[in-house]
């Protein structure tokens, strides 16, 4: 998995791992991200980062949702100075759905995943990520779902 350097132009290694409760307190110490992502510690909290590098430049809250064999993506945030035409690095937010897309394929829910998206971000996750509106969400699985992990998780070059 890979971000894109705006800056330099260049593929740098990214990594999402969990995180513990403390840390998401030391993360909203830091301001560097919109939410209060204390209110997430009940959830499952993940971080992006790239290689060579302690702090996030992404994070993800997860809540599985088994009665509907579904996983829901209840934040998703890239860090302040990675928003907006001025980012240090893109494919953050992809990196992230395509993780949650691989976890939902791992639990046996067929890639299935949903979010509640911010009203100015829903047509960007529809045209930038192949996600479906059902009005209340919205959705990816099966072969969308594949699709994301293929261009934002796996590294293609790998595979060849």
């Amino acid at each position: 998995m890979y971000v894109l350097n705006k800056i330099t132009g260049e593929k740098q290694a990214a990594t999402i791992t969990k995180i513990a409760a403390a840390e998401i307190s030391q993360i909203n110490k830091t301001k560097r991200f919109d939410f209060n992502w204390n209110k997430e510690k009940a959830f499952h909290v993940y971080k992006l980062t790239v290689e060579g590098k302690e702090e996030p430049i992404g994070l993800l809250s997860m809540e599985e949702r088994s009665q509907d064999y579904a996983l829901e993506i209840r934040l998703l945030a890239a860090s302040k100075e990675n928003v907006g035409q001025a980012q240090e690095f893109s494919r953050i937010a992809g990196c992230l759905i395509a993780f949650v897309c691989k976890e939902a394929f791992k639990r046996g829910f067929e890639g299935f995943v949903c979010l509640k998206p911010k009203t100015k971000l829903e047509r960007h996750y529809m045209q930038q990520y192949g996600l479906q509106s059902t009005k209340m969400y919205l959705i990816t699985e099966g072969e969308n779902s594949l699709q994301l992990i293929q261009e934002y998780y796996e590294d293609k070059q790998e595979r060849n």
